[in-house]
C-alpha cells in the first residue's frame, strides 16, 4: 500500500492508524471535519504527525472525493460511540460516501463493537451508515472493535476515566456508558497494526477483531481500580453478533500492564504538558 486516505483522521483509531502507517512509509490525506474549534488533544495530534512529509491534512468540507487515490479508512469508531453528539458529521460524509469514484475504491470502515450486535436502536444517521455497508457489503471490508485501549483513549471511557480519578489521589469507580465494550479489549497498536494488515492483504467481509482472551476487559480494570472491578461482572451481559460477521482473533496481546503503563504515562505527559 502506497497511498490512503483516512476519513475521521483526528478519531482515535483514525490517528493511531495514520501513524502506524506514516512509519510503513504509506502517503496519508488525512479528512478532519472544519467548524468547530479543535480542542486540545486535536492539536497535539496535529503537531505529533503535520511535520510528516507523507502526510497531508483536509477538511471535510473541502476534499474533493474524486481526487481521492489508494485505499479509503473511514473511521467511525469515536464519533459513533459520542451518541449524544451532532449527526452533522455523519450526513456530510454520507454525502461524500455516494461519490461514484470513491465506490471504486478499496474500502475499511472501522466501527465500534455495538453495532455488530442484533437488535440495536440506531439513530437516523447510523441507520444510513448501516444501509451504507448493507449495498456495498461485497466490496467493504468492515471491522467491528472492541474496546480500544492505549494512549489517546477519548476521556469517555472507562479506562481513561480511571486513570484520570487515580492522577486526582481517587479510587472512585467510573461510571460504566451504555456503549462501552465490557466484553473485551485490545492494545490500540494491536489493533491497528491488524487492521492495516486486513486491508493491505485485500479482505472484504464483516469481521469483529478480538482478543481470544478470555475477561480481558475486566483484567484490565482490575489492573486500574483493583477487586473493586469484581463488582462490574454483575453488569455484563454476553452480546448476540450478527450472523454475518466473522470473528478475526488477532496474533498476539500487549501485556496488559505494559498498555496501561504506557496510556497512563501518556496521560500524564499530556496533563504537564497543559499546566
Amino acid at each position: 500500500m502506497e497511498r490512503a486516505t483516512i476519513l475521521g483522521i483526528y478519531d482515535f483509531i483514525g490517528y493511531s492508524l495514520c501513524r502506524h502507517m506514516l512509519d510503513l512509509g504509506v502517503e496519508i490525506d488525512g479528512i478532519h471535519q472544519s467548524g468547530n474549534i479543535d480542542d486540545y488533544f486535536t492539536e497535539e495530534k496535529r503537531l505529533e504527525i503535520g511535520r510528516n512529509a507523507n502526510f497531508s491534512e483536509i477538511s471535510l468540507q473541502d476534499w474533493e472525493a474524486e481526487q481521492a487515490e489508494g485505499f479509503l479508512f473511514v473511521t467511525l469508531f469515536e464519533s459513533l460511540q459520542n451518541r449524544n453528539g451532532s449527526n452533522d458529521l455523519l450526513k456530510v460524509l454520507l454525502s461524500k460516501l455516494e461519490d461514484r469514484h470513491l465506490k471504486k475504491l478499496p474500502t475499511a470502515v472501522i466501527l465500534p463493537a455495538y453495532f455488530a450486535q442484533e437488535n440495536v436502536d440506531f439513530r437516523e444517521a447510523e441507520t444510513k451508515i448501516s444501509t451504507y455497508i448493507g449495498n456495498r457489503e461485497s466490496t467493504l471490508l468492515t471491522i467491528y472493535l472492541p474496546t480500544i485501549y492505549g494512549p489517546w483513549q477519548p476521556e469517555e471511557c472507562f479506562f481513561q476515566q480511571a486513570i484520570s480519578h487515580s492522577s486526582n489521589n481517587g479510587r472512585k469507580i467510573p461510571d460504566l456508558s451504555k456503549w462501552e465494550w465490557t466484553h473485551d479489549c485490545l492494545y490500540i497498536n494491536d489493533a491497528v497494526k491488524t487492521i492495516q494488515e486486513m486491508a493491505e492483504s485485500g479482505q472484504q467481509g464483516q469481521y469483529i477483531l478480538a482478543s481470544g482472551e478470555q475477561d480481558r476487559w475486566q483484567q484490565c480494570a482490575e489492573e486500574l481500580i483493583g477487586q473493586e472491578a469484581a463488582i462490574l461482572r454483575n453488569e455484563v451481559v454476553a452480546p448476540v453478533i450478527k450472523e454475518t460477521i466473522q470473528v478475526r482473533t488477532i496474533g498476539k496481546n500487549e501485556q496488559i500492564s505494559k498498555g496501561l503503563s504506557r496510556q497512563k504515562e501518556h496521560f500524564t505527559r499530556i496533563q504537564d504538558s497543559r499546566v
